[in-house]
């Protein structure tokens, strides 16, 4: 019967799978009385007693099927106690190989996360610093553009009224009232950048007062000194208005580089940033995954060795 089912088992029964220990002793005071009425009906004509022989015979027959059916039966229970028992086993080993694995993968995961939070946290501050400082230059980048326009607007004002100033002077034309007061505005602006002595300022600023008529005798006397001291202010209000260009154009260049520069620097950085968060909840998500593996694989492994011990005991 063990060939028939395909198992060999060749080792200890366990109590509760001996569902046929009472056969043997049985069958065999069975046997024996059998064997005696066989003998006694024999010897004997058929009577009331060759009938119970034969009814015995019958009963005998059905008590060795029935103990072929139940050792067949119980070869069953016990292939399947062995094959059980052996999953068991390999199911009790995989499970503490999972459980270490689950637990390994957690202790992994957690300390990458909290190593990636670490690295978020210092960029956030980067970006905010950055953010902060951005904001300061480009108001400090808008502070300088306006000087630099309202000056280099007096300078070509002052340049301009120079010029138009010493054209009329030149072309012995009277000068408008507007223009004296220009002329005034851009003395003013010349003294005030050291650019015309205190005394030709005065000079100047004393023919003007005066409304400036090539008949005037003080005109005709100081026209050309007049013509002199303002073109010589017309050269210096030109090279300041190009000394202004030039620097301004240094400043403006690092201004923009400095801006340009921190807006890269943010932008990797978001970029970064968004990176980082997203693996972030990837590992989250996988570090509650694991942990509810484990759960599940030490509720498997403690009900295989609960199975184990039950069946050891028994």
């Amino acid at each position: 019967l063990a060939q028939e089912t395909g198992c060999n088992p060749g080792f200890p029964r366990p109590k509760y799978c001996s569902v046929a220990a009472y056969t043997p002793c049985a069958m065999a005071r069975l046997f024996s009385l059998l064997a005696a009425s066989a003998a006694f009906a024999a010897a004997e004509p058929a009577t009331p007693v060759s009938k119970v022989i034969k009814l015995l015979d019958n009963l005998k027959a059905e008590v060795e099927d029935e103990g072929r059916k139940e050792a067949k039966t119980y070869d069953t229970f016990a292939c399947w106690c062995h094959d059980t028992t052996k999953s068991k086993s390999h199911s009790i080993i995989a499970g503490r190989d999972n459980i270490k694995q689950l637990s390994t993968d957690i202790q992994e995961k957690t300390a990458m996360k909290e190593e990636k939070q670490a690295e978020l946290k210092k960029r956030q501050a980067d970006q905010e610093a950055w953010t902060a400082e951005l904001q300061d230059t480009e108001a400090r980048f808008a502070k300088a553009t306006a000087e630099y326009e309202a000056q280099a607007a007096d300078l070509n004002k002052a340049i301009s009224s120079l010029e138009a100033a010493i054209q009329a002077m030149e072309d012995s034309k009277p000068a408008s009232a507007a223009l004296l007061q220009t002329v005034k505005s851009s003395l003013a602006l010349a003294r005030a950048m050291n650019l015309i002595s205190e005394a030709k300022h005065k000079a100047v600023s004393a023919l003007l007062q005066t409304r400036v008529d090539p008949l005037d005798p003080t005109y005709a006397f100081h026209s050309q000194g007049i013509i002199t001291t303002m073109n010589q202010l017309l050269v210096e209000f030109r090279e300041e208005k190009a000394t202004l260009d030039s620097e301004w154009a240094k400043a403006k260049a690092n201004y923009e580089a400095t801006i340009l520069d921190l807006k890269d620097k943010m932008e990797k950085n978001k970029s970064a940033m968004d990176i980082l968060e997203d693996d972030i909840e990837t590992l989250t998500g996988g570090i509650a995954e694991a942990r509810q593996s484990l759960v599940i694989a030490e509720a498997m492994l403690k009900d295989d060795q609960l199975y184990m011990k039950d069946m050891t005991e028994r």
